[in-house]
């Protein structure tokens, strides 16, 4: 008995020595070469038996699982990627004699076994929709004859990957690499294989559409990566197969049924062409990412915006009239006038803005006006400098004009008080519209002006605009200016007080005479002023009047040998 029990128990060990010492590439190559063209017959499992039983013990799968894993591995060893259309050419099948192993597939691919990729083909045939490949750990781990792998799913362990997934699945119909209908499909696997996530779930369970769930979260990601407004043209061509489905959808866009507008989860920045559309999230959709971990900080733009703390405090002299109408800006730009103003234009619909003008001649104070006020009021200054911004691009420049008024918007909810937006030397977008001239300067500057006119209806803050040639002013920017104030070149008394401002080693008399006998803007007198300073850090002494009066002759000499600087007209 004993002896009996002794001998099974070597016939055991034996048999198990040699299952162990099959290596599981040997298993993957005998299977591999058995079932091809096999038609699976009965059989052919039987036959297999040991080298399956090896492979099963590896992935720890069942024998009709490890029996597919393994065709499919020593496929995609040979390079190729497996579509259940190719299992039918190889184990020369019909497709009913195939749905053991198609259910095989699905059992690998959900324990990751086999990663389950969607074909970017696009394919009629159901069995061509996907394509299979062994997880690359495992395949890792055959090659180099080392255990099956512990953890092999790689996770998502964060939303923001599940966002990026989102937005390349976006991208690839952006791409045409897939239709919309992938898109949605796609789409959705993503969000109900992650609803883990509580953000997931709180957008799942909003009510919208599963097309507003797909731009919603586009946006999301746009600006996770630090965009604000979404260009949403090419995405919203592309994620609607029928052109009449994308027409209805940017109408709720524009007419404010959209569900996303509705329920204030975007914003709309409407378009100058029917379908131009930007959109950027709300101030609601920015606290629900920071409710789930995702904080979103809007930098202020440097580029023309300046501090009120920068600038530096000086004493502007000006005409009794101009210093009237100045007085009355400061007194309404002090934050608590400003506020009950805005709220009375509200209570009486009237347009909540300070649209004003400063025009007159160069050098008179316009925009150092400008700069007075924010540092007296204590606001930024956005300021555009519209010789800069004017592009001889069709249609370029029209873009950058509504650009500017997005970001001040965007600045004026970053700050308390509402910030200055100044458009200096605007000479060129205020003058008259041209007619009956076809170039593409003409045409742009129209088609500038006409947006600004459009911005200037509904905008909401403070604007201020200087020129120099006020003549020209097209009528239609007349109505959209509340305040218009005239800088005149400065009389006699104003230029002698302000030589005597800014040159405190001058003497009344002196300063009378020249202003008497040079006729300077307050911008000329600094350059003169200027020039002094020089001379006196050369030469260690103060300029006396003759020298003052040769600076002040250059000056002129200058004015007269220059013609009108800025653009010419069209």
């Amino acid at each position: 008995m004993t002896l009996h029990l002794l001998s099974f128990k070597i016939q055991m060990n034996q048999h198990a020595s040699k299952s162990k010492s099959m290596k599981i590439t040997e298993a993957l190559n005998t299977i591999y070469k058995q079932a091809k063209s096999s038609g699976l017959q009965p059989e052919l499992m039987k036959e297999l038996k040991k080298e399956i039983n090896v492979v099963a013990k590896f992935t720890h799968s069942n024998p009709q699982d490890a029996f597919v894993f393994a065709v499919v591995c020593s496929m995609n060893l040979f390079g190729e990627n497996v579509e259940s259309h190719d299992l039918l050419r190889f184990f020369d099948v019909t497709p009913f004699e195939l749905m053991d192993q198609l259910k095989s597939l699905s059992n690998l691919s959900d324990r990751s076994i086999l990663i389950k990729r969607k074909n970017r083909r696009r394919y009629e045939d159901a069995l061509r929709k996907y394509h299979y490949v062994v997880n690359p750990k495992i395949l890792d781990a055959i090659i180099s004859e080392a255990p099956f792998p512990t953890e092999i799913e790689a996770k998502i362990t964060d939303v923001i990957e599940v966002l990026e997934k989102m937005h390349d699945t976006c991208q690839e119909c952006i791409s045409e690499t897939i239709d919309t209908a992938d898109l949605h499909e796609e789409m959705e696997e993503l969000i109900e294989g992650n609803i883990h996530f509580p953000l997931i779930t709180s957008v799942r369970n909003l009510d919208i559409e599963p097309i507003d769930r797909i731009i919603y979260f586009f946006i999301m990601w746009k600006s996770i990566n630090g965009s604000v407004n979404i260009d949403m043209d090419e995405p919203l061509n592309s994620f609607f197969k029928r052109s009449s489905n994308r027409v209805q959808y940017m109408q709720g866009i524009f007419n404010g049924s959209n569900k996303l507008i509705q329920q204030n989860l975007v914003e709309y920045t409407s378009g100058r062409f029917f379908n131009d559309i930007d959109l950027s999230l709300s101030d609601a959709s920015l606290n629900l990412l920071k409710e789930h971990g995702v904080i979103l900080h809007r930098r202020k733009s440097n580029n023309g915006t300046i501090s009120p703390d920068s600038i530096a405090a000086k004493h502007l002299i000006y005409e009794a009239e101009e210093a009237a109408q100045i007085n009355e800006l400061n007194a309404m730009m002090a934050q608590d006038c400003y506020t009950n103003l805005m709220d009375r234009l509200k209570e009486k619909a009237l347009p909540q803005n300070l649209n004003i003008l400063l025009f007159g001649a160069p050098g008179t104070g316009k925009t150092e006006t400008v700069y007075q006020l924010a540092k007296a009021s204590g606001r930024e200054i956005m300021k555009v400098e519209i010789s800069q911004s004017k592009s001889m691009w069709f249609g370029e420049s029209e873009k950058l004009i509504k650009k500017i008024f997005r970001d001040y918007t965007d600045l004026a909810k970053q700050n308390e008080l509402a910030p200055i937006l100044l458009f200096n030397e605007a000479d060129a977008i205020l003058s008259s519209r041209k007619t009956n001239n076809a170039s593409a300067v003409s045409q742009t500057e129209n088609a500038i002006q006409n947006i600004l006119l459009e911005e200037l209806e509904n905008f909401k803050g403070i604007f201020i605009a200087t020129t120099n040639l006020a003549e020209n002013l097209d009528r239609a920017f007349d109505r959209r200016f509340l305040f218009k104030i005239k800088f005149n070149r400065p009389s006699i008394a104003s230029r002698a007080a302000i030589w005597q401002d800014k040159l405190s080693t001058i003497t009344a008399e002196d300063a009378t005479s020249l202003a008497k006998d040079f006729e300077l803007s307050g911008g000329q007198i600094d350059n003169v002023i200027r020039k002094a300073e020089i001379q006196m850090l050369l030469k260690g002494t103060s300029c006396n009047v003759d020298e003052l009066k040769q600076f002040c002759a250059q000056e002129i000499v200058l004015q007269k040998g220059f013609a009108s600087i800025g653009f010419g007209k069209g």
